[in-house]
């Protein structure tokens, strides 16, 4: 594993950074960390060992709590999530990740990237894109990692013309299936610029080697229908002052584990920050909780839209009720078996002493003597 401190490069086929899938932060992170073990010269995936130690260290985590089950959550969700490669009118479908193993207490997770990823991971030689991973280390949404990969993309284009700037356009419904986001999710455009495009702007333009010095919308009608970012390519010299400057600056203000959790779970950071003020904490870890239930019984797909709703609606309020419900009367059935248990063992004590003709308490278990 290499250490934190080292320049680590992130390298990755240009087909696989413009591949469709969706991938909480901590997914991204993992996969991140993940792809920083390759070696140029391996031929073939390996076994490799995550620490979960240099995980938080990596990416800042020291004061997140249950930091180890958000690693092996994210590594068991990695493991059944699928990446559209579709092209040329092939369909064409990978996962992640084909081997996960967490041995409890260890804090070491054991991953293999699946095969199917072989041509997009090793001995990429054309069509690739690399960048360090200090660029992306500090970001806290999913989406900025995603566009950052999108936009360094062209810049050996933009190099190769002499160019210090370029421009990137999509579609915004191209946009969306890039980033895996479904038209369910932000219908109004004004949500979705202000969650998922203006944040990652901002994180990319502070702390990378790109500085996104516009944002411009294209509509059809009364609709927006697409996006341009014109970026600059800021120089090696610039981006180095850039890093120093930021490690300078005063550590800020750790996000409440509930702000990072909602982070992770495909919320913009403003709107988890808001969200824990207005709703509380107690609020929104029953409506992950109820969110989470559904995801798993299959109801859902897309987390961060139902997860919106539960919490102002409070929907998790009638199903924690309903679970304590649950719980207490299965404690109470519980309790009725002891007793059931008892009263027969006791009738079965008085049938044997009123055979054997002695007192039931000779046959009673001595309770022990309590001491003053």
């Amino acid at each position: 594993m290499p250490k934190p401190e080292q320049e680590i490069v992130i390298k990755k086929s240009n087909e696989l950074i413009q591949a469709r899938y969706k991938l909480t932060l901590e997914e991204q992170r993992l996969v991140l960390l993940l792809s920083s073990t390759i070696h140029p010269n391996d031929e073939d995936f390996k076994d490799y060992e995550i620490r979960v130690s240099d995980f938080v260290q990596m990416f800042g985590l020291e004061k997140r709590k249950a930091i180890y089950k958000s690693v092996e959550d994210a590594a068991n969700e990695l493991a059944g999530k699928k990446i559209n490669l579709s092209k040329d009118g092939k369909k064409i479908y990978a996962s992640w990740l084909s081997y996960v193993e967490y041995v409890e207490g260890s804090g070491i997770v054991k991953l293999r990237f699946d095969k199917s990823l072989k041509p997009y991971l090793l001995q990429l030689k054309a069509n690739f894109t690399q960048y360090n991973l200090d660029c992306v280390i500090n970001f806290k949404s999913s989406y900025s990692i995603r566009l950052y990969e999108l936009l360094k993309m062209e810049v050996w284009k933009a190099e190769k013309a002499k160019k210090t700037n370029f421009e990137k356009t999509f579609e915004i419904e191209e946009y969306r299936k890039h980033l895996g986001i479904e038209k369910k999710s932000y219908p109004i455009f004004a949500n979705f610029r202000i969650r998922v495009i203006e944040p990652t702007v901002q994180e990319i333009t502070e702390q990378t080697d790109l500085k996104i010095v516009e944002t411009l919308y294209m509509k059809t009608g009364r609709k927006i229908t697409g996006i341009t970012f014109v970026v600059k390519i800021r120089q090696a010299d610039e981006t180095q002052a850039l890093k120093l400057e930021m490690e300078e600056e005063p550590p800020k203000e750790q996000p409440h584990p509930i702000v990072e959790r909602l982070i992770s779970l495909g919320f913009g950071v403003e709107t988890a920050k808001q969200y824990k003020t207005k709703y509380g904490i107690k609020r929104i870890e029953r409506n992950i909780a109820y969110t989470l239930a559904k995801k798993q019984e299959g109801i859902i797909k897309d987390i961060p839209s139902y997860l919106n709703k539960a919490i102002v609606e409070d929907m998790g309020g009638g199903w924690e009720m309903m679970q304590a419900k649950q719980a207490q009367e299965k404690a109470d059935r519980q309790a009725q078996a002891v007793e059931r248990e008892k009263a027969a063992e006791l009738a079965h004590l008085k049938t044997m002493a009123e055979r054997a003709g002695v007192p039931l308490e000779t046959l009673l278990p001595k309770q022990p003597k309590g001491g003053n």
